[in-house]
């Protein structure tokens, strides 16, 4: 068996912890990174950090410069993790021919990340979704303002991430939020749902589950990314997501958000078909690595009330929404007797590498206007358009 693997999204806290449980687990890993420095630019886990082109700017310098990577180190198996999953899948014919990449087509890949999508296809597996409309013009979105139900709607873009345009409308409305929405910037106005949010995070075989894991929404960084992580276990969730990915068939990394409602109803909201924060909850002694190789008889899960979080982010973000809702003493508890994503005595260096990163970010955002979330993926991020 070929031990040498390839992560792309070296950016990601979830990248550097599974560089880290896959070299406790014997294997070599090396990263590749558009961005100069990343988390896992001076990891021990990682054999060799590489710099190449963004994915979403150079699409062909970027395949070309994986290729000379795979070629050049013998890798194995590539393993995408952020939405550069994307471009990949986009070339998989092409990258598949040099090593075993883990991912699916981009085709399928696409019906997952577009919300609207992603809906009407568990509509057609007759699993329960929020009532959903798809928005294509300012007059689309009057029009389902004018309907006398939902009370209530959550307006999100088809393609998106952190739920940085997320708008929760209450009618009646007083004034329509100024939008830019036309065919090539669609949106999806969903019924309001209250209730208790969930992700979940499987690694799927062939329609098989082979990993899971599940957390509750806690801590967020604004309205979106979850910054603190407790696995649970939750058998309707599991069920739910063995379900639709027996369907799909799917093989590669998926992650589900969910409202449970009051009266125990579970509605999908949107899949993200990559890694998400999940992976924080798995140790080294869960054996996750089996799961990319298909190796176990059992699903992989996380022991039930593992608990991790970014620290500087439940400092940054946690902090001030602990304080406004009343909760301080529970986020002090939490960040307390929780371990940090980042830091580890046996791996120290990244810790002090994401004071770089985050510079790095500040100064990409003055530049560009954008936020510290956006640009932290403006270089990989796909929202649909034509690749190639």
């Amino acid at each position: 068996m070929n031990t040498n693997i390839l992560l792309t999204g070296g950016r990601a806290p979830v990248t550097l912890d599974l560089a880290r449980l896959l070299s406790a687990a014997g294997y070599r890993v090396f990263v590749a990174d558009s961005l100069k420095y990343h988390l896992c630019t001076a990891s021990r886990a990682v054999i060799k950090n590489f710099l190449v082109p963004p994915p979403k700017i150079n699409l062909t310098g970027y395949i070309n410069a994986l290729l000379e990577i795979i070629k050049q180190e013998k890798i194995g198996l590539l393993i995408p993790t952020c939405e550069e999953i994307f471009y990949i899948s986009s070339q998989l014919s092409l990258l598949s021919s040099y090593c075993q990449v883990f991912a699916e087509p981009l085709e399928k890949l696409k019906g997952l990340h577009n919300k609207w999508q992603f809906i009407n296809r568990v509509q057609q597996l007759g699993l329960l979704a929020p009532e959903t409309w798809l928005v294509n013009s300012h007059q689309d979105l009057l029009d389902i303002l004018d309907l006398p139900n939902p009370q209530k709607i959550v307006l999100k873009p088809v393609y998106s991430r952190f739920a940085s345009h997320v708008r929760v409308l209450s009618k009646p409305i007083n004034e329509i939020p100024s939008l830019e929405i036309h065919s090539n910037k669609a949106w999806v106005a969903q019924e309001f749902i209250s209730g208790k949010h969930y992700c979940t995070y499987s690694i799927a075989q062939q329609g098989k589950i082979v990993a899971h894991a599940v957390y509750p929404t806690i801590f967020t960084a604004g309205k979106g990314s979850c910054i603190y992580f407790e696995s649970i276990e939750h058998s309707g969730l599991l069920e739910w997501v063995k379900t639709f990915v027996e369907a799909e068939k799917f093989t590669g990394q998926i992650a589900f958000d969910f409202i449970e409602s009051d009266d125990g109803m579970l509605y999908p909201l949107e899949c993200n078909p990559r890694a998400i924060s999940a992976i924080h909850l798995f140790e080294v002694s869960d054996g996750l690595e089996k799961a990319f190789f298909n190796q176990t008889q059992t699903i992989i899960q996380p022991k039930i009330g593992q608990r991790t979080a970014i620290a500087m982010a439940m400092i940054v973000y946690g902090l001030a929404s602990a304080i406004s809702s009343g909760r301080f003493f529970s986020w002090l508890k939490m960040f307390m007797k929780t371990k940090d994503v980042v830091f580890r005595l046996s791996d120290p260096l990244p810790s002090f590498y994401l004071w770089i990163v985050l510079f790095q970010f500040i100064q990409m955002s003055h530049q560009s206007g954008l936020t510290l979330q956006q640009v932290s993926t403006q270089d990989i991020e796909w929202d649909g358009e034509e690749i190639g």
